[in-house]
């Protein structure tokens, strides 16, 4: 069943995102090679992220101060369609070739890589790829769509795919087997982002998930975080807090960080060069409101 949140449902997180705006920590300018990136990961405490559309098929280890690449890994049998996020659990890493802006394509691609592997060489082949499409799925005109999808992650034994809704800026919620190889997926829930979903992210330690996102508006648009309980496997809409993000830049990515922080990356745009940021976020999470 898709639960339809109006405006009424998110009034509470609306009226908190109105006050003083998260600072954003800029730790560096991305390497040149990573001007687009687009997902993160932390495996062995060490920082991985990949560009998306029409890219090479290749994920990049980045130094401790996040200034150069330290490995190259090269995904084999797979291809940069648009890669656009990247989820990982336990053993595994998942590469979400999700991307779908023209609705070229009604479903998209998941590759899922052993952790272990990136340790040994220059190149990894996936155990499995996962091919999905949308059973609610409906063709549209370049950017003005609901079935273009950039954020994925790991929340128990599922990957959830949330869409990028260009048409009605809401976010429509899939879930996923980590082990099926051909899918079709159905939302099981739709929410009123208030703006486009660019990358996800679930603490299982705090069963806090963060939507990273930003206001398609050319020129009042903002970049803002969403941070909503999960609850017995489902995303409790209730709980969820709304900030907008001090910098507005195209934040493409997200990832827990450490003390309650987020790791973000954004790609090279015309206001800034590609960049990697930490925000704060203990302030929302320990807020009553």
């Amino acid at each position: 069943m898709v639960v339809l949140l109006g405006l009424s449902g998110c009034s509470s997180a609306s009226t908190y995102s109105v006050r003083k705006p998260l600072e954003v920590d800029v730790q560096a300018n991305l390497p040149e090679v990573l001007n687009e990136s687009s997902g993160l990961a932390i495996i062995n405490g060490h920082v991985w992220s990949h560009n998306d559309s029409g890219s090479r098929n290749q994920i990049y280890k980045l130094s401790s101060n996040f200034q150069t690449v330290t490995k190259t890994v090269t995904v084999k049998r797979s291809k940069n369609y648009d890669w656009e996020d990247l989820a990982q659990s336990k053993h595994y890493l998942y590469i979400g070739d999700t991307g779908n802006n023209s609705t070229r394509r009604d479903g998209g691609v998941i590759y899922k890589v052993p952790l272990a592997s990136l340790k040994k060489g220059s190149s990894v082949t996936p155990v499995l790829t996962i091919r999905y499409r949308f059973k609610d799925f409906k063709p549209g005109k370049t950017y003005q769509h609901n079935f273009d999808s950039e954020a994925i992650t790991v929340v128990g034994d599922q990957l959830w795919l949330f869409s990028k809704n260009w048409q009605n800026e809401h976010t429509k919620l899939y879930r996923l087997s980590t082990t099926k190889s051909n899918q079709i997926v159905s939302p099981v829930g739709d929410y009123l982002t208030e703006g486009l979903i660019t990358s996800a992210d679930y603490n299982a330690k705090t069963s806090i998930l963060a939507l990273l996102g930003y206001r398609k508006d050319i020129f009042l648009g903002y970049s803002f975080i969403w941070l909503v309980k999960v609850k017995d496997n489902q995303l409790d809409w209730s709980t969820a807090k709304y900030k907008r993000l001090r910098i507005y830049s195209q934040w493409e990515s997200v990832h827990w960080y450490k003390d309650n922080k987020l790791l973000i990356t954004s790609e090279d745009n015309p206001l800034t060069k590609a960049m990697i940021a930490t925000v704060d976020v203990s302030s929302l999470i320990n807020a009553s409101e």
